[in-house]
């Protein structure tokens, strides 16, 4: 199997980025997609995006940040119903949170669900996407409108395994602002610093 090697982001956030849309759009054509995805937000990391989208449990982690580029790998993705190994060994063990005792050998989709949502230390966060991606020399772009708990927000990310390619797309697009990760943003719009109280 062939090794998946980490890639580079450069993702900003605003009210309205459709300006950069537009630039990407001079770039090349865009195919456009919808989703609607479950986000699992640890108050304890902002190393791990954790995600479940088309019935996948989708996690990559943070490995290094260069020249303000975060340097993500992919670790998993794997269909439900999820066995309780994987959850309590890999998934758990992602969001840097103990894992509590689990009393089934698989769990479905509304099952952990329901587990992550009694987890103090863990965020359920819905997702809805419009994406806009767009290739571009050696990297992938994309212009996206997102709600996150229904709090609407635009974004604008650039990757590549190739960190002079983005850097490079990212100054051709005239964007600016700090480098954001999905974590970081639902962190700051939906207050997730702190564990969750319930």
């Amino acid at each position: 199997m062939e090794e998946i090697k980490p890639r580079y982001e450069f993702r900003v956030w605003d009210d309205a980025l459709t300006r950069v849309r537009e630039k990407l759009e001079h770039f090349a054509q865009s195919k456009k997609t919808e989703s609607e995805e479950t986000y699992l937000v640890s108050s304890v990391t902002e190393k791990c995006n954790a995600k479940i989208r088309a019935a996948l449990m989708d996690i990559k982690v943070l490995v290094d940040v260069e020249r303000e580029l975060e340097q993500w790998r992919p670790i998993m993705k794997a269909e439900f119903p999820l066995p309780g190994s994987i959850i309590s060994e890999q998934v758990f063990p992602s969001l840097k949170v103990p894992s509590p005792q689990l009393d089934k050998r698989s769990y479905s989709l509304d099952e952990f669900l329901s587990l992550m949502s009694n987890q103090p230390e863990i965020a359920v966060v819905r997702v809805h996407k419009i994406r806009y991606q767009f290739k571009v020399g050696n990297c992938a772009a994309e212009y996206a409108q997102v709600t996150l708990n229904d709090v609407p927000r635009d974004t604008v990310a650039v990757e590549s395994v190739d960190a002079d390619a983005v850097l490079q797309l990212v100054e051709d697009l005239g964007i600016i602002g700090a480098n954001t990760s999905y974590i970081r943003e639902m962190k700051r719009i939906l207050r997730l610093s702190e564990p969750i109280r319930r």
